[in-house]
């Protein structure tokens, strides 16, 4: 992988002669796989320099013959504006020749798309997001992992006053991790720095945060200010400290660390004491931790290209961090159940400017006088979030003893539930989590600002309800995707044979949708959709959006009778959203591959919106058909390579 350097400033852009080494960009980087394709690492004003250039790059690859399109991946850390004010800047935006996939994290009340489409409406910009020429399609993300052009994505929730996501890029045994905008969830590591929670004690935020880049041979993190600097009104503001990158670089055994997000009113020379303060700060903390070791440590500069040598050959060196599940992003996420958050004795004020906040990410919020007033709300309303101040002034109980008393008393249900303690005492709340007393999940330390509270509870809610069942994949893989790519299908729209057997189909099976889809490596491809007038919500998806490709790994029958009790598919996307699938069936559809062997590529698929459940007859009438699909997609496929050779 080779990294290029286009933004490295923070907050706001600055132009001024001090800042002309480091530069004045805000942050955008451009990571470039083997096989060439090029990863956008946000958007700030750096990306308009770096759009002029992929544009150079372009007219050179067309004058050489090469690819018609130019395709590139976008990932968005977050929508401040220091991080996509370059996004309608952008050149290759305007450019029929380039498509972009741009993903982001997904809020709870909007897409990551209107979001991002926000600084383009015409009270900013004379531009508006639909009038851009290039091929340009957004996606929701969330935490996990997912795979696209070869690398591995993986991403993780980052501390910060909005949802922000930190990325981990893995390719041919090489890792690169962009973690900017992060600040410590315990503030007191800001500056007294990071020490890693001992083996047999539960592990914090802090500990999962180092775990996510554990082991990376890039690491770029985000060190706006200095201890003193964090010291002095800055807690709460969600940036990092130079001691805490060092530290947790180190925790983590990186073998570099890029220092980033630098801040707007740092000159050079500044920048150049604080690398030598951190170098010095990496060799104390490598010598006093046992088989440590002190990364390598410079400061990211405007121009600067770093090439991470991936060896194809061999996997040993391949670094996994196997805590993340398997995701793909999707266009929208919705939700399909009432999310509550129940607040007990938190300062009225501050409960009310909450609830306020939640109300716009349709989360409904109760407050809660007295222990008894949220034993109630727990009883009938099970909510998803309970905040509380850590002492309760009008009864007895701290939160640890009622954090313990819902777990006791609510089941299973208590076990699951997320408490957020507003911290007063935290060396009761670090004893009581070290002793086990009670699953702590998280406390807060003041100063806290409502929309800091809101993120973290927005953070929570997506954690644990942005989750369905993603299938493995397959061993063979690599050999079924060359089937599907030298298959010829791919580029069909509709065949008549195909549309044919799918309208008997629906008669058939009396279903609102037949669908035959092609899987490729990142995307499903609908190659036919028969269904009822009116039906919409069908189109070419992520690989993670549909519910066929657990088709591909297990080559049988798929049947869900009622999505929405299959814990599988609960919370897919096109169940709790459009078009609100609730029964499903599926067969494979296989043809054979250049070695003779059968490879699945894609499945039939009958869709409907409400349960129900095939007989015996009409599931061996469904396999029927598969074999006459299978037939037929296997001689469109030799018409197809029939064709490309002529």
């Amino acid at each position: 992988m080779k990294v290029n350097f286009f933004g490295c400033r923070g907050s706001i852009p600055r132009s001024h002669p001090d800042l002309a080494r480091y530069g004045g960009n805000t942050p955008c980087i451009e990571i470039t796989s083997s096989s060439g394709h090029t990863f956008i690492l946000d958007m700030g004003s750096g990306a308009v320099d770096l759009g002029v250039d992929l544009i150079k790059r372009m007219k050179q690859q067309a004058n050489g013959g090469g690819a018609k399109k130019t395709r590139g991946t976008v990932l968005i850390t977050h929508t401040h504006w220091d991080h996509i004010q370059g996004f309608p800047f952008f050149a290759p935006l305007f450019i029929p020749e380039f498509s972009w996939e741009i993903y982001g994290p997904k809020g709870l009340s909007g897409s990551f798309e209107d979001t991002l489409a926000g600084q383009m409406q015409h009270e900013y910009f004379p531009v508006t997001m639909s009038q851009l020429t290039a091929e340009v399609n957004c996606h929701d993300l969330f935490e996990g992992s997912f795979k696209t052009k070869g690398v591995t994505v993986k991403t993780h929730y980052l501390n910060h006053t909005v949802l922000t996501l930190g990325y981990r890029l893995e390719s041919g045994g090489v890792s690169v991790a962009y973690i900017t905008d992060h600040e410590p969830y315990d503030h007191g590591l800001a500056v007294e720095g990071y020490q890693r929670s001992p083996d047999d004690a539960p592990k914090t935020d802090d500990d999962r945060h180092v775990d996510f880049f554990m082991g990376v041979d890039l690491l770029i993190h985000d060190c706006q200010y200095t201890a003193k600097e964090y010291g002095q009104g800055k807690a709460g503001w969600g940036h990092s400290t130079i001691e805490y990158a060092v530290d947790v670089a180190i925790a983590a055994g990186v073998k570099q660390l890029a220092l980033f997000h630098h801040d707007p009113n740092r000159t050079d020379n500044q920048v150049d004491e604080l690398v030598e303060l951190a170098r010095e700060r990496a060799l104390i903390n490598a010598q006093n931790g046992e088989g440590k070791t002190a990364p390598f440590i410079f400061a990211a500069a405007e121009g600067m290209k770093i090439d991470l040598q991936e060896d194809i050959r061999s996997t040993a060196r391949r670094i996994s961090c196997d805590s993340a599940r398997s995701i793909h992003p999707v266009n929208r996420i919705t939700f399909a159940a009432e999310n509550i958050v129940a607040c007990l004795d938190c300062s009225s004020t501050f409960a009310e400017s909450l609830r306020d906040e939640l109300d716009k990410d349709n989360l409904t919020v109760h407050l809660c006088k007295n222990f008894e007033s949220l034993l109630s709300v727990t009883e009938r309303k099970r909510p998803s979030v309970i905040v509380m101040n850590q002492y309760n002034p009008e009864g007895t109980e701290s939160a640890l003893d009622i954090c313990c008393d819902i777990r006791r008393m609510m089941g299973e249900w208590g076990l699951g539930v997320t408490f957020f303690i507003i911290a007063k005492d935290q060396a009761e709340l670090e004893k009581g989590r070290a002793k086990n007393i009670v699953a702590i999940d998280n406390w807060i330390t003041p100063p806290l600002s409502v929309d800091y509270l809101r993120t973290r509870i927005r953070m929570n809610i997506l954690r644990s309800q942005c989750r369905w069942e993603q299938p493995p994949i397959p061993n063979n893989e690599a050999e079924r995707l060359q089937t599907v790519r030298e298959s010829g299908l791919l580029d069909m729209e509709s065949p008549e044979s195909i549309s044919r057997i799918g309208r008997v189909a629906r008669q058939l099976f009396d279903v609102s949708v037949v669908a035959f889809s092609l899987l490729d490596e990142d995307m499903i491809k609908f190659i036919t959709v028969e269904s009822v007038d009116g039906f919409e919500g069908l189109h070419d998806v992520p690989r993670g959006e549909g519910i066929c490709s657990h088709i591909v790994t297990t080559n049988d029958l798929l049947v869900v009778n009622d999505t929405l009790q299959d814990e599988r598919f609960a919370r897919s996307p096109h169940v709790v959203g459009e078009p609100f699938i609730r029964f499903y069936a599926g067969v494979p559809i296989s043809i054979k591959g250049n070695d003779g062997v059968d490879y699945v590529i894609g499945a039939m698929s009958l869709l409907d919106i409400c349960p129900r459940k095939l007989d015996l007859n009409q599931v061996k009438l469904f396999k029927d058909l598969s074999s006459m699909v299978d037939s037929e997609f296997s001689d469109l496929s030799l018409k197809a390579q029939a064709m490309r050779k002529y």
